[in-house]
């Protein structure tokens, strides 16, 4: 079924729950406590979030780097070995090139590892692997 296979099995009318499910504080719980147990849910709030973590977080990961194929082929993370499945989308990131406090220089992966979507960045700057996001 792919890589959404809970979300796509997600029984969204249980037995016994209203099908108006927000016309009361009461009906609005069972709700609330089902989405926050799914597992795209929790793996996205993995990462570190509040006024330090800005908009997305950046957590220092080891990467295992394959020169020849020019991949990440896995990753560790919350002391879980991730291998990579595939490489979804990559991209670079280039920004106030002119300003040495603000630059930011980037080549960025999204790929699929352990049954989520993760976004890995190398930065050119520092030399080190960032996870920069839990998508799935």
């Amino acid at each position: 079924m792919g890589h959404n296979a809970a979300i796509k099995r997600f029984d969204a009318h249980p037995d016994g729950q209203p099908i108006t499910l927000f016309d009361t504080v009461q009906s609005r719980r069972p709700v609330i406590a089902e989405l926050l147990g799914t597992p795209w849910v929790r793996r996205a709030s993995e990462l570190p979030s509040g006024a330090s973590a800005g908009k997305r977080a950046e957590i220092i990961v080891p990467v295992e780097w394959d020169g020849d194929s020019g991949r990440p082929l896995g990753f560790v993370h919350g002391g879980r070995t991730y291998l990579v499945e595939a490489v979804v989308q990559q991209w670079t990131v280039e920004r106030a090139w002119w300003d040495r406090a603000r630059h930011v220089s980037r080549r960025c992966f999204r790929v699929l590892a352990g049954g989520g979507t993760f976004d890995l960045a190398y930065d050119r700057l520092g030399g080190t692997w960032l996870l920069t996001g839990i998508a799935d």
